[in-house]
């Protein structure tokens, strides 16, 4: 089996048809407020781009927290399996016992598991294999975790206390995201409302003040402006947002 990346996101079925819905529901919305006229399609096209790149980041950004936390799971095991005195090889073979508690048999960190245990069965260290998810992750948690195992093996060095170590430190991370999140949940929702709005204030003239924006339909000019207020909308939306991408 091909070892997956996580630097890169292929778009599912799903994920086409949550695009195309919201680029036709937007296209729609774009075209009657802005231009008055359907053949203005062409002109949606670029914004089209724009929403496709933010959705393959989002989409990028969450499978790289689904495998952080399963990876957390997954050293947590380790370490108790550790604990209870097996060898370093053992321990990830009992982590994916445990993990099937946990997690659904098709997610990603047992085709991780299973690429380290059949690594290990064929004299691959392990500081090699961990190195090689670490990479392929993206993940700094991972790759740091990675370089300090290779570092332990060489010297010799104490994994249960290195292993539990990683834990503490991706668990305080993770806490702190989530504080975070919490803490910018309400403004997050601020900026869609505020995005919202232009689109609601061209609804409501146009149906209360019937031929409002007559001059600015149909005219070279008209479709200039028009263009420019929608780029400036959707370039305040996506600053709004970069704004509150807090990393830790």
């Amino acid at each position: 089996m091909k070892e997956k990346d996580y630097e890169s996101y292929h778009f599912t079925w799903k994920d086409w048809l949550e695009y195309v819905f919201k680029l036709f529901l937007k296209g729609s919305v774009i075209c009657y407020l802005f231009y008055n006229t359907y053949k203005t399609w062409f002109l949606v096209i670029p914004f089209g781009v724009l929403d496709y790149k933010a959705l393959k980041h989002k989409k990028l950004e969450n499978q790289k927290r689904e495998i952080t936390l399963q990876f957390k799971s997954m050293i947590e095991s380790i370490s108790t399996a550790l604990g209870a005195g097996y060898s370093l090889e053992r321990a990830f073979g009992e982590a994916k016992r445990d993990l099937l508690l946990i997690y659904p048999a098709q997610v990603s960190i047992f085709q991780e598991l299973d690429h380290i245990i059949s690594g290990m069965q064929m004299n691959v260290p392990i500081e090699r294999l961990m190195q090689e998810f670490g990479k392929r992750s993206g993940v700094d948690d991972i790759s740091d975790f990675a370089n300090v195992l290779t570092v332990a093996k060489q010297s010799g060095g104490n994994l249960i206390h290195i292993i539990q170590k990683t834990v503490n430190h991706i668990a305080d991370k993770l806490a702190v995201e989530e504080e975070i999140e919490t803490m910018i949940t309400a403004k997050k929702y601020e900026e869609k409302v505020m995005m919202v709005m232009p689109y609601g204030i061209l609804l409501y003239l146009r149906v209360t003040n019937d031929g409002f924006f007559d001059v600015l339909y149909g005219n070279g000019i008209g479709v200039f402006l028009m263009t420019v207020f929608l780029a400036v909308i959707y370039g305040a939306d996506i600053w709004a947002q970069k704004i509150m991408e807090i990393r830790v």
